[in-house]
């Protein structure tokens, strides 16, 4: 490996199709250079339970022959992309960060997804690790074990999109396909200093294999640049008609305007936000109110929701599992046991309650929206905690969180959005006082995902939050 080439493992897919169409780098020494840096990660991030060296350079030889012959087929092509482990790519396992997937056979055909990255020109090289079967916003997993942070390796990486973060934030590749059912693509990008978007619901389209959390689960990006973001969208973000939440009329144009701001910190009593994280979220929105938006402070208490949420997720946790033999179930990790036992044991009456509380929260979340375009809020409390650890050690709630395992009173910003489907998206805003990386969370009205990202550029190229930060 050159050091030419590996210089370029750290540039942006917006900056590698650039360089091809100049023909200053050819997808092929690229994707060689990546596949001999990612070599030895076991030792390292621990970012990837398979990698693909012979697929990835036979993909990446295809795309220097259409660069050379001036006929590229997309934005991508050529752009190495990594696949987390709960997506089906061909002729890979999909082992979803499990033991009881041991001897699961390569799926036979690609999830819709990725057959639109193939399509695309992307050089697909390896599946990302994940949390088992996605459940825990924590880089760990009982089948590939810990994913550090490559910005503080005794850190978490986020969760469950681990794997994806990790490798990107490493500067391997300029982007990942994760998944968020709750935080799972944000949380990460908060903790590693990335962006992370998760699109509509079914704005890219999930295959017909459905888990029991279907109608809160979004497929999206990880990248380091809102442009890669946007990219991937592009390439990905098409109806398919093995999902029929994709099947919506995608033109959306409505004349150009100034948009409203709504902004949130206050969640409820104990967040655990870090005050600079707050600092920073409430001088954003000054300056962005001296900017001419119209800014409008808003609250709601989704701690309390977190409490009802995770009595949810527990018992879809159980369906997940339902049909399992107790062998099977034996070989779960024993946090994702007792997860399971609880879900089987909430009554009707709780789970009703529960829904309904959720269903009140989506209505309000609806309300607000009729008067705000955007609405920000910190992606993460603060920045990442130790692996394992769930939160910090200096959380309120510390001990009630480590022993439920509820994470989501963790990171409360998230997944309401899960619930009322709309496009959010995490990028760096400041550091926590341990001076780890937290997002801004950038939450649009559903379908409405150009304007999330038009306004993330905007704060990306204007540098308005180092503007913010010593205004």
């Amino acid at each position: 490996m050159s050091a030419a080439d590996s210089a370029w493992l750290s540039k942006t897919a917006a900056e590698l199709h650039e360089a091809y169409r100049a023909r200053a780098l050819s997808p092929l020494d690229l994707a060689t250079a990546l596949m001999d840096a990612v070599a030895d990660d076991a030792r390292e991030l621990n970012a990837f339970c398979l990698l693909d060296r012979d697929a990835a350079l036979q993909a990446a030889e295809a795309s220097a022959r259409r660069w050379r012959s001036g006929t590229p087929i997309g934005p991508l092509d050529g752009v190495p992309v990594s696949i987390k482990d709960l997506v089906d790519v061909a002729g890979w396992p999909t082992r979803r960060g499990s033991a009881i997937t041991a001897g699961a056979p390569p799926a036979a055909a690609d999830a819709p997804s990725v057959a639109l990255l193939r399509q695309g020109g992307a050089v697909l090289f390896g599946k990302t690790t994940t949390t088992e079967f996605g459940w825990l916003a924590d880089s760990e997993s009982p089948y590939t074990g810990i994913t550090r942070n490559p910005l503080a390796p005794d850190r978490s990486a986020g969760g469950s999109s681990m794997g994806a973060a990790a490798h990107v934030a490493k500067g391997w590749g300029p982007l990942a396909l994760g998944s968020d059912a709750g935080g799972s693509i944000r949380i990460p990008a908060s903790y590693c200093g990335l962006v992370g978007l998760k699109p509509t619901f079914g704005a890219i389209p999930s295959g017909p294999r459905l888990s029991a959390f279907a109608e809160y689960a979004h497929l999206g990006p990880i990248a380091r640049t809102v442009a890669d973001c946007r990219l991937a969208l592009q390439v990905m973000g098409r109806p398919h008609p093995l999902d029929p939440h994709s099947l919506y009329a995608r033109a959306q144009e409505l004349p150009p305007r100034r948009p409203a701001i709504g902004y949130l910190t206050d969640a409820g009593p104990d967040t655990g936000l870090d005050p600079r994280v707050e600092s920073a979220v409430e001088e954003l929105a000054q300056r962005l109110g001296r900017r001419g938006h119209s800014v409008v402070r808003l609250r709601m208490d989704w701690m309390s929701l977190a409490e009802n949420a995770w009595a949810l997720w527990e018992n879809r946790l159980y369906e997940s599992f339902v049909d399992a033999a107790p062998g099977q179930r034996a070989q779960l990790d024993p946090r994702l046991q007792q997860l399971c036992e609880r879900g089987a044991a909430h009554g009707a009456e709780r789970l009703a309650r529960a829904r309904t509380q959720l269903r009140d929260v989506a209505t309000q979340l609806t309300l607000a929206f009729a008067d705000v375009d955007l609405l920000l809020t910190p992606a993460s409390p603060a920045g990442a905690p130790r692996v394992g650890a769930l939160c910090a050690d200096d959380h309120p709630l510390r001990d009630h969180i480590r022993q439920t395992f509820n994470w989501q009173l963790a990171n409360p910003y998230t997944f309401p959005f899960n619930l009322s489907q709309q496009p959010a998206l995490s990028m760096p805003l400041t550091t926590d006082a341990g001076g780890l990386p937290v997002g801004l969370q950038i939450v649009g009205r559903k379908y409405r995902d150009d304007d999330v990202l038009d306004f993330a550029q905007m704060l990306e190229s204007t540098h308005l939050f180092q503007e913010s930060e010593h205004a």
